[in-house]
């Protein structure tokens, strides 16, 4: 497996950051690299945490888009870190495993997206089905992901360790 720090900068240099920042146009990017729309839609905590989300946030694949449910009640930019979170588990090729796959649809899905077609969910994926090691790299990955975009403007901005130049 390549170190943490590798696939970061794989993932910022197959979708770079966007400069100036903004997330609707790095969602897009990131969309049109996988060549799937992303939605995002906001829920109840207490239905997040019900599937097992305590994050605040979960990723839900359908067979043709994505979807990223957030707390309705998180901040502006706590909302932006959790949608960040998700996109940090695609980008980083979370949820490809067969074991990541979970079905059926848990039933507070239902209660979140009432106009999504259960049979449409490939996985729905929170805090419980990535594990330890994966949810530390989305966590990473939002927060570099984060402080970039509060950094002076640049021509390139990728991901760099801190401290190591290049």
């Amino acid at each position: 497996m390549t170190s943490m720090d590798a696939r970061f900068g794989d993932a910022t240099r197959t979708v770079p950051l966007p400069n100036p920042w903004n997330l609707n146009a790095y969602l897009a990017a990131v969309a049109a690299h996988r060549g799937r729309s992303i939605g995002l839609h906001t829920a109840a905590k207490a239905l997040v945490n019900e599937i097992g989300c305590g994050g605040g946030g979960l990723w839900v694949a359908r067979k043709h888009d994505d979807l990223i449910i957030y707390d309705a009640e998180a901040t502006d930019r706590n909302a932006d870190h959790i949608i960040l979170h998700e996109v940090g588990h695609m980008l980083l090729g979370h949820g490809t495993r067969e074991s990541d796959r979970r079905a059926p649809a848990p039933p507070a899905l239902a209660l979140m997206l009432p106009s999504v077609s259960p049979q449409s969910v490939e996985h729905v994926l929170g805090r419980r089905e990535f594990g330890v090691d994966r949810e530390r790299e989305a966590e990473v990955f939002a927060d570099m992901t984060m402080v970039y975009a509060t950094l002076p403007q640049r021509r390139n901005r990728s991901f760099r360790l801190f401290g190591r130049g290049k």
